[in-house]
């Protein structure tokens, strides 16, 4: 398949480098739900950029963006951009209810210098951020910072809350005014008497007076104000202060919002069935008004074998959030009604189902979120070589597609797209990418049907018509002649028990894919380019792939990927 074949090509060009990279792994959370705070040009805001981007230069983390999201659901996320100019962004994790500051890492090298635009994902919510790359002969900018009275850093502020022995996030930020007289690059740092420090590096494209974000590091030391002191490369320098908050240790005040009533705006996380133990997806949002900050610890009564607890700190006063995890098993179906008992009360109900929800049938699931991780053979030692993630869905030639990203060794490179109409499962990808050894010059985007359930021993489909396109003689001169190409597709076993990672998987399709080809000018008629065998088990999807390119062109084993984990919604 296209995604699989793309991933191949990349093993095989950058083996030795790949031979470093580390397994991807998910954890059993939730998957969060939230968008992008941006404006209404859909600008990622606020957003900061740290680094400077070269042409040629292999990226590192040191070279990031940092984006806010607002989730309304806490859980994972996987944010990932777009891959422009040869580099891309990406992070996973998982958030809190509310607002969050995500860190995007950037990966891969810029290929030439100008000013790109990337889109990044989360769930449905998109925005757009600017990179600008340079040339490695890019000078030192010339600037000065805003001082004021006494010294004091003009127009600065400060992000997120300070407190003694807290790390500090990427919400813990410091922007300072600046008065750019030369363009370039730049560099400036920033030190606490608490232990704490900022530090900022990118490139100036204007002149004037502008604001520049820099980001936080360290665990602050002593409570009260925290002097900080700004310096540049030429000794420019300003001082900015920041109320460090001390450790709390009293117990908190606070209400919830419903009071004795049904708790206000609750949000419950998770599936709640008969006889299953819950997870930590499963928790209960809950609002908060806070008077005096401190420690607490609220637990709701035990029903139907479960409860919900939470112990923590409030640093602030007014309206905050807890979210409490659920533990036990229920016992019983129907509706359970909790009270969150601290320093006041409130209640919400959860649904207990009384069955849980039939299994996902289909032999390539399409469910948005699940995903599949692969080792490929030719690469040992390494983990996971190949992880594939669906997305959501995109439409083509009418038709609606789920939407598979390829996020090979953590960087997303591909996208593959597939559908499923009544027993038949469709690619939509371009012509010659279940074909190693032609390749059209310009090749156009087809429906292909590649898997057919539930049909008998034997099956066989082929593609028509043939699709047509220009090719390479052969001769070394670059002449291109017509030619056509089709795919033929044979179910060669059926309820096969296949074994892939010492792992053993039964209600096992085995399909084979034949490519052959016609070129009328060189005297050739469909001929054979290779054999291609695929594995699909029933509401897994994809379990092994075996493709045969180096068999072909002068011996040797052929190439296989095998499943490694995956998780199917």
């Amino acid at each position: 398949m296209k995604i699989f074949k793309s991933t191949f090509l990349v093993l095989a060009t950058f083996l030795a480098f790949l031979s470093c990279q580390k397994e991807l792994k998910f954890d059993d959370n939730g998957v969060s739900v939230g968008t992008f705070k941006k404006d209404a040009a859909g600008d990622c805001l606020p957003v900061t950029v740290n680094g400077v981007f070269k042409v040629d230069s292999v990226l590192t983390t040191a070279l990031f963006v940092d984006v806010q999201i607002n989730a309304t659901t806490p859980g994972t996320f996987d944010i990932r951009s777009d891959t422009v100019n040869g580099y891309s962004f990406a992070r996973q994790g998982s958030v809190v209810f509310g607002t969050n500051t995500i860190r995007l890492f950037s990966t891969g090298k810029p290929i030439a210098a100008g000013t790109n635009t990337f889109t990044v994902k989360y769930g449905t919510s998109t925005c757009t951020f600017d990179i600008t790359v340079v040339g490695s002969a890019t000078g030192t900018a010339v600037f000065t910072l805003g001082s004021g009275v006494g010294g004091a850093c003009t127009g600065a502020t400060a992000g997120g809350v300070y407190t003694v022995g807290t790390t500090l996030t990427p919400a813990n930020t410091l922007t300072v005014q600046v008065n750019v007289t030369t363009l370039g690059t730049y560099s400036i740092g920033a030190a606490s008497t608490s232990g704490f420090l900022f530090s900022g590096t990118g490139l100036f494209s204007t002149l004037g007076l502008q604001n520049v974000t820099l980001t936080g590091s360290g665990t602050p030391t002593t409570a009260g104000n925290a002097a900080v002191a700004v310096v540049t490369p030429a000794l420019s320098s300003c001082t900015f202060n920041i109320t460090v908050l001390p450790v709390v240790t009293v117990p908190a005040v606070y209400t919830f919002d419903g009071g004795s009533g049904i708790c206000t705006n609750f949000v419950l996380a998770g599936t709640y069935t008969i006889n299953t133990a819950v997870t930590a997806a499963n928790t209960v949002t809950l609002n908060v008004t806070v008077t005096t900050p401190g420690t607490y610890t609220i637990t709701t009564n035990t029903v139907n074998g479960m409860f919900f607890t939470k112990t923590g700190t409030f640093t602030t006063a007014g309206n905050n959030t807890v979210v409490l995890n659920a533990s036990g098993t229920p016992t019983a179906a129907g509706n359970a009604t909790f009270y969150a008992n601290g320093t006041s009360n409130c209640n919400f109900t959860v649904n207990v189902l009384a069955v849980v929800p039939p299994p996902n049938t289909d032999y390539f699931p399409l469910t948005n979120n699940s995903w599949w991780s692969y080792n490929f053979s030719g690469l040992t030692g390494v983990g996971d070589t190949a992880y594939n993630v669906i997305y959501g869905t995109k439409t083509y030639n009418a038709n609606t597609y789920s939407e598979m990203q390829d996020n090979f060794q953590a960087t997303p490179f591909d996208t593959a797209h597939y559908r499923k109409s009544g027993n038949d499962y469709w690619e939509w990808a371009p012509t010659g990418y279940y074909s190693y050894f032609i390749g059209f010059e310009s090749s156009v985007y087809v429906d292909i049907n590649f898997l057919k359930e539930n049909s008998t021993l034997n099956t066989t489909w082929t593609t028509t018509p043939a699709y047509s396109g220009l090719v390479d003689d052969g001769t070394g001169t670059g002449n291109l002649v017509p030619a056509t190409l089709k795919y033929t597709f044979k179910i060669t076993e059926i309820n096969a028990s296949i074994t892939v990672n010492s792992v053993t998987y039964t209600n096992v399709i085995h399909v084979t894919v034949a490519p052959t080809f016609t070129v009328p000018s060189l005297g050739i008629t469909d001929g054979v380019t290779e054999n291609d065998d695929y594995y699909y088990a029933k509401g897994i999807g994809l379990i092994k792939m075996v493709f045969m390119p180096t068999a072909l062109i002068g011996g040797g084993a052929a190439d296989s990927y095998g499943l490694k984990n995956y998780k199917v919604f």
